[in-house]
């Protein structure tokens, strides 16, 4: 299925390559299910909170090119435990 003659030529209905498009929101239900049919946006992958341990390493990955050292009090696991609820952009404004 080809959306808007994405990825044809003008002078032929053979497809020039592929187009791959990828959609993201957080409100899933405000998507028009025309968007959502078949041959369209027609797969889903939700990704959901991260859990303590992916909020650890989240952590990790948002320190590691601090241009500053880390006290050695700061204790990232800690952080993580403590941070419920939390996604990646929520960890980077810490």
């Amino acid at each position: 299925t080809c959306i808007d003659g994405a990825g044809y030529s003008g002078s032929s209905d053979e497809p020039t390559g592929y187009v791959l498009v990828i959609g993201a929101t957080n409100r899933l239900e405000a998507v028009d299910s025309a968007l959502r049919r078949p041959g369209r946006f027609d797969r889903e992958i939700l990704v959901g909170i991260p859990d303590e341990s992916a909020r650890e390493e989240i952590l990790i990955m948002h320190t590691r090119n601090c241009s500053h050292k880390l006290d050695d009090s700061i204790d990232l696991r800690k952080i993580a435990r403590s941070t419920p609820g939390f996604v990646g952009a929520d960890l980077e404004a810490l």
